[in-house]
């Protein structure tokens, strides 16, 4: 089974932004959201290996819409591997934390997405 940890950060960002692409997820759409969040625009190569990465890996998988384009989405797998990711952060933002004062800081409404 593949972890969070098995896998780069670019491999996790590109499998969160075929959660989160609400049009049909296809490579094209992924480089859009990914080049939005990163300082220079995402290489093709650079993505479209990465996505066979995780197709190889069955986190995603790969269907035909025409002859040249592609739509991406998570597998189980996939679905399963980030959302234990997203309930492991947040798990980690509801534990109280030292401060460098000193004390404690206990997490409040304002401090809650």
């Amino acid at each position: 089974m593949t972890t969070h940890y098995d896998l780069t950060g670019f491999q996790r960002d590109v499998c969160q932004a075929i959660a989160a692409v609400d049009d049909e997820p296809y490579g094209l759409a992924l480089k859009a959201y990914l080049d939005e969040r990163y300082p220079e625009p995402i290489n093709h190569s650079r993505l479209y290996q990465n996505l066979d990465t995780l197709a190889d890996k069955n986190l995603i998988t790969c269907d035909p819409i025409d002859d040249r384009t592609n739509a991406y989405t998570l597998t189980e797998a996939g679905h399963k591997l980030l959302t234990h990711q997203a309930e492991t952060l947040d798990r980690c933002t509801d534990r109280p934390r030292p401060v460098a004062d000193g004390g404690v800081h206990a997490p409040t409404e304002a401090n809650q997405p």
